[in-house]
């Protein structure tokens, strides 16, 4: 008789692996579907099925699973959210997450469906054009994504407002900014300082949407080109950038000399980005959510050390770097004084 094979280790975690996505397709369902609206306080599978239009056998059996997923809670027959779904996932909030999700979603679904073609044949000419230089699209993303810089703009206004610089500080310049809420939270924590957000024309719009809707317009501005060719103005005691020297990874020597000459004396200049280990396997959460952008033809990932490498290399007399969590995975933060 043959003899079974000997198995001395567990598949369970490539097995859990496989089953993100349909985890994933459930939370995605459940946003489009607004049933977290519905469940602000305890509610009976009937109600919410009457209110949707939905079948209630199988839509208590999809409650069940978001239970489950620890994403709301079930007791005694009433569903209602946890407090991290009534922050996150109730579209009447200010830290809805729900349309990034969706963009995420939908952007990953894309790549999936044209995964095969990508490792088999490689990028067309037309897929990275109409992906990374549609104004458009940046302008959606910046929207979609608005709230999920309001953690980290919480983290980074307290990095910020530790420095001994910052008593003294009197103009920010938030290059690459977005929606504008680094800056917003940045000069919220100092009584006098003013801030700039620096972005592509389209994604300014949306910067100067944020800014009306927070009454910050007397104390933030904004300006619209492209930072790697165009000026950015100058007598700068802050330049802040987040997830954007991925961008110019080419020529970062060249911005970050710019970046020194627009500093003030004394200027602090503060990166905070991805960074990867030296092979590109590491962290998976940036190696993957970037993969599709660098199978079209990019390369954005950052290793470790070489944006504080250019930063030295410009002109800043120290740099200090550390890691910082986020709510999309650990991020790095490179802090270079003038």
């Amino acid at each position: 008789m043959k003899k079974l094979p000997v198995i001395e280790d567990s598949w369970r975690d490539i097995y859990e692996l496989s089953k993100k996505k349909v985890q994933g397709d459930i939370l995605i369902a459940a946003i489009n579907w607004h049933l977290f609206d519905l469940m602000r306080e305890p509610c009976p599978v009937s109600v919410i099925a009457e209110k949707r239009q939905l079948n209630q056998r199988n839509l208590e059996l999809f409650l069940n699973c978001l239970a489950g997923m620890d994403l709301i809670k079930k007791d005694r027959g009433l569903f209602s959210n946890t407090q991290k779904s009534n922050a996150f996932l109730v579209s009447s909030s200010p830290s809805y997450i729900g349309t990034f999700l969706n963009f995420m979603d939908a952007w990953h679904g894309h790549f999936a469906a044209n995964l095969e073609v990508l490792v088999t044949h490689g990028p067309s000419a037309g897929q990275t054009v109409h992906t990374m230089s549609d104004p458009s699209v940046w302008a959606k993303s910046a929207r979609d994504s608005a709230a999920c810089q309001f953690g980290a703009a919480q983290n980074m206004t307290e990095i910020v407002r530790c420095m001994p610089e910052f008593p003294g500080m009197r103009k920010m310049l938030d290059l690459g900014g977005g929606a504008g809420f680094y800056t917003i939270g940045i000069i919220s924590a100092h009584p006098t300082m003013q801030g700039v957000v620096f972005d592509q024309p389209a994604v300014a719009t949306v910067a100067r949407e944020t800014i009306k809707a927070y009454g910050a317009e007397d104390r933030v501005s904004v300006m619209a080109g492209d930072y790697k060719t165009d000026t950015f103005g100058g007598g700068y005691d802050l330049v802040f950038a987040s997830a954007t020297l991925n961008f110019v990874k080419g020529s970062l020597h060249d911005i970050c000399r710019k970046i020194y000459d627009s500093l003030n004396p004394g200027g602090v200049f503060i990166a905070h980005q991805d960074g990867i280990t030296h092979d590109r396997t590491k962290p998976v959460y940036h190696v993957a959510d970037t993969l599709a952008s660098e199978m079209m033809g990019m390369d954005l990932l950052l290793p470790r050390g070489m944006v504080a490498d250019a930063m030295l290399e410009s002109g800043f007399t120290s740099v200090r770097s550390f890691p910082i969590e986020s709510n999309t995975g650990d991020m790095d933060v490179d802090i270079a004084r003038k």
